[in-house]
């Protein structure tokens, strides 16, 4: 039965896809190139994900190796720590890393990313073996994850320009969320004008549904890791709702006589939310 299942597979085709902030810097040349070698690779079959090595180079201090990550998925997929292992012409393990993938971006469906990876001198041991005959394999524990593209729903009309750009770094800047996941991250925490403590959260929905917070409990410590503040916010009267696919920015207010300590230092704080 799954033979026949892997035959039912159709073999798929799939465009190049350069990341955005590297679009700007490949000549027509470099993008004819890489299509030749795309057209060069093995066929990819319909929901495999898939990395093939176009070359690894001795560039002194460290080997950087290019690579084509080909997503044969009808969906788009990103990476966060992927660990990789490199393999002789006999298959036999001569260098491992884990990386950080998640600057690779977003990977269309059906499509191919070229990126670049780089390996301390220290972390393969060639042995007698020649670079040429050097590729580099997923580790069998890697995992693709459907990226949730989340935009700010109800924004703050009255911030704008490079004000507005940071909430929406801090937004892209967050921890991938996963399909059906509900997260709760602190923008920030000062002193308001009237001595109270304002928080202000930024609440993702990664959920096919709306949801609604009618009760927050929060507690927030300054830099000494000493409790400042701690209270629950009862939201049931008009609660929080957030679409499905959305953020929302949130602001808390713990009146001044409400805060636990005399002296705060804010220069760094943390946000928890049990009670």
């Amino acid at each position: 039965m799954m033979q026949e299942m892997e035959k039912d597979r159709n073999v798929v085709k799939t465009e190049i896809s350069i990341h955005p902030d590297l679009e700007e810097r490949i000549s027509k040349f470099q993008m004819e190139t890489l299509n030749e070698e795309i057209a060069s690779l093995p066929p990819i079959k319909e929901g495999d994900v898939n990395i093939s090595t176009d070359f690894i180079f001795d560039i002194g201090d460290k080997y950087e190796a290019s690579i084509f990550i080909r997503n044969g998925l009808n969906r788009p997929i990103n990476f966060e720590q992927v660990p990789f292992v490199l393999v002789n012409d006999k298959g036999e393990v001569v260098g491992h890393k884990i990386f950080n993938l998640r600057e690779i971006g977003e990977i269309p469906p059906l499509s191919v990313r070229p990126w670049k990876l780089y390996f301390g001198k220290e972390e393969i041991d060639l042995g007698d073996n020649e670079l040429k005959d050097v590729k580099i394999v997923f580790d069998t524990r890697v995992k693709a994850e459907r990226t949730l593209k989340l935009e700010y729903e109800d924004f703050p009309k009255e911030i704008k320009g490079v004000h507005r750009d940071k909430y929406e770094k801090f937004l892209s800047d967050l921890p991938l969320l996963r399909n059906g996941q509900v997260s709760i991250s602190a923008y920030n925490v000062d002193l308001n004008e009237n001595g109270g403590l304002s928080i202000v959260l930024v609440i993702r929905n990664g959920s096919d549904r709306q949801i609604k917070l009618e009760k927050l409990p929060i507690t927030v410590k300054d830099a000494r890791d000493i409790e400042i503040a701690r209270g629950v916010f009862e939201l049931k009267d008009e609660g929080i709702t957030v679409n499905p696919l959305k953020a929302k920015l949130y602001s808390f207010v713990f009146p001044k006589e409400n805060i636990l300590q005399d002296e705060l230092h804010l220069s760094k704080w943390s946000v928890s939310f049990n009670n």
